[in-house]
């Protein structure tokens, strides 16, 4: 009964959330953003086509970090008193610097190496299994039967509220969120479409390709994928 009680204390002993409202907008024209965002606790959302969020904390602490394409990213720490309403401007990325990128692969992967360098113990971070908690009895002893690691099982069931297995994902996102900044970005794009503003960004945002796909694509394929997604938002503007 002891340790059913903790197994249970540990499942359902979580802080509470709470959520905050706002908006992104672009701090040299005030206009709405796009963005994604995401808390050190492991929460995320994205904004509408007003800019407007809501997101959930884990309170004071707390950091948000926002993530808008052409724009630098936003790192937000949540401090008492919360605001139930708060305004996030992130700041226009040089134009010249992701023309840079786009055609200088090696420095993504220098800062990816570096990155990983530097983070290798979270990148690397195995987060427990619940099979692991089975342990299996003794070759030489008989008739016993397998036994079962409480710890380990507590360690499986709360993995999500782990601060490392949590910053794992969001570095990941973040590796994964550069390599397509280097591949597809507003500078490509306008060059390709000759689309600028916020028709540019409307762009961004619906045609945003997938990580998966960006990896096996050559750089004819993205300029296809380009060019083909601007057809289609030409006649469906």
């Amino acid at each position: 009964m002891r340790w059913l009680f903790i197994l249970l204390f540990f499942c359902c002993a979580t802080v509470k959330a709470q959520v905050i409202s706002g908006k992104v907008v672009s701090d040299s024209t005030n206009a709405p953003v796009a963005a994604r965002l995401f808390t050190h606790s492991g929460y995320q959302t994205a904004t509408d086509a007003a800019g407007s969020f809501n997101l959930q904390v884990k309170g004071a602490g707390d950091t948000i970090k926002v993530f808008a394409i052409g724009y630098q990213t936003l790192i937000f720490p949540v401090k008492a008193p919360l605001s139930r309403y708060i305004v996030l401007r992130v700041k226009t990325a040089s134009v010249k610097l992701k023309e840079v990128t786009v055609k200088a692969e090696r420095n993504h992967q220098k800062d990816s190496i570096d990155r990983r360098a530097e983070y290798s113990k979270v990148f690397n971070y195995q987060p427990p299994k619940l099979k692991d908690a089975f342990v299996a009895p003794p070759s030489n002893v008989p008739f016993t039967f397998v036994s079962i690691d409480l710890l380990r099982v507590i360690s499986a069931l709360t993995r999500n509220s782990d601060p490392k297995y949590k910053m794992q994902k969001v570095l990941l996102r973040d590796e994964q969120g550069d390599y397509i900044a280097t591949r597809f970005n507003r500078g490509l794009v306008s060059r390709v479409t000759g689309l600028k503003g916020d028709s540019l960004q409307t762009y961004m945002d619906k045609y945003y390709p997938k990580i998966d796909w960006v990896k096996k694509a050559s750089d004819y394929d993205i300029l296809l994928y380009i060019k083909e997604k601007a057809s289609d938002f030409r006649k469906g503007n």
